[in-house]
């Protein structure tokens, strides 16, 4: 069995477990600000643990010399292991795909851990820092060049077949609705034209406004946005 004393390098192995769970709180708080289902408490127990296991292959290898132990064995497996927690974050929703960012952070929060639990604080302490500000700037930054960045359709029945296409297109461009595809299907039994485009958009836009603008290209009986 390891000899554990309350020497410093105890104090110190406790000092790195507490501090690899303020990071996961702090990256939790942020998760859970996007309404992400990974919040403070999965983040703090990844962060705990990864420290914990960080602290354990260290002094496992530096406590007896017969043990031949290679601190990085342990990190490897927490490492592969975090992937199949990251993958569990990541969903298909309709044409989105959500929590490519989550499974990101998780993996970012056992690496700190790790680096917190090897006893690599400024290093840590540094990549901390630049994560939290990269995902708070770097979000207004892709709000600026990519405004349009969520996939959903658009559907329109139209009575007959008199539409102006090209209208419907300019009204989508001048609420910042980018088409990427479009569909027609006709109904001559009914006399019905339905439209389905494959859009993007940006996350802010005033659906009544749209639907009041798209009356004007024809005999419009049906809208929907999806």
């Amino acid at each position: 069995m390891f000899d554990f004393v309350f020497d410093e390098k105890f104090i110190e192995c406790c000092a790195r477990i507490l501090l690899s769970g303020v990071f996961g709180i702090v990256l939790g708080i942020e998760r859970k600000n996007h309404f992400q289902a990974i919040g403070m408490r999965t983040l703090l127990l990844i962060s705990v643990s990864c420290a914990l296991m960080g602290v354990l292959s260290f002094w496992a290898a530096a406590q007896h010399e017969r043990l031949m132990g290679d601190p990085t064995r342990i990190a490897a497996g927490v490492l592969t292991g975090i992937g199949f927690i990251g993958g569990g974050a990541i969903m298909h929703q309709g044409f989105n795909i959500k929590g490519i960012t989550t499974a990101a952070i998780i993996w970012t929060t056992a690496a700190l851990s790790l680096a917190v639990g090897f006893g690599i604080y400024l290093p840590a302490l540094s990549a901390f820092a630049l994560v939290l500000v990269g995902l708070k700037a770097f979000q207004k930054v892709e709000d600026i060049l990519f405004p349009a960045a969520k996939i959903k359709n658009i559907a329109l029945v139209y009575k007959g077949g008199d539409v102006d296409i090209g209208r419907i297109k300019k009204i989508l461009l001048e609420n910042g609705i980018v088409e990427r595809d479009i569909n027609f299907c006709n109904s001559y039994a009914d006399d019905l034209l339905e439209i389905t485009i494959l859009v993007n958009t940006p996350d802010e836009r005033d659906l009544k406004k749209l639907a009041q603008e798209l009356k004007q290209t024809g005999a419009l009986q049906k809208f929907s946005f999806s």
